[in-house]
């Protein structure tokens, strides 16, 4: 079960799948125009989830202005498993952005969310399920959205994805 910080009642300690899950939904239904994913593979575990999809594909749909990118390391598994992301993307083309990383990150075992401006998911290892959820986080989202923007602009469009499309 999470845990909150002693330091900040924004902040909590993540240490499992669920955590992950819960705080991941949370974040999302407080958005209101942007989030930004950086994950290796599209977790199903949390980015398949009903609730998150549901959250997702409401604040994608709530108006013009939204922006939704997501940078993925690798495709295969969830173009495979045929991914609920991804056939929500395909059916919100232009709400749902994804795209697969070229370059690594500086850290690139690290995986994120973005909210808005202050919502952050921090993931520290891709094989470990531990990291933080910080609900007034910008000052840290300053530094991963620069990192974000300078990949997604070298990020490459998968063309599996393009394939499954037809």
């Amino acid at each position: 079960m999470a845990e909150q910080s002693q330091t900040s009642s924004d902040l909590w300690l993540l240490k499992s799948v669920s955590d992950f899950r819960e705080h991941s939904i949370k974040m999302l239904s407080t958005s209101s125009r942007r989030c930004l994913i950086l994950t290796q593979d599209l977790d199903a575990n949390v980015y398949a989830e009903p609730l998150f999809l549901d959250s997702l594909s409401e604040l994608a749909r709530s108006g013009s202005q939204i922006e939704i990118k997501i940078l993925v390391k690798n495709f295969k598994p969830a173009i495979e498993s045929g991914h609920a992301l991804i056939r929500l993307a395909q059916k919100l083309t232009s709400k749902i952005q994804l795209k697969k990383i070229s370059q690594e990150p500086e850290n690139n075992e690290m995986e994120f969310m973005i909210c808005d401006m202050r919502g952050l998911i921090f993931k520290n290892d891709e094989a470990v399920y531990q990291g933080f959820a910080n609900y007034n986080a910008a000052p840290e989202i300053k530094r991963l959205q620069e990192e974000f923007i300078y990949l997604w602009e070298r990020a490459d469009d998968e063309k599996e994805l393009q394939l499954l499309h037809i």
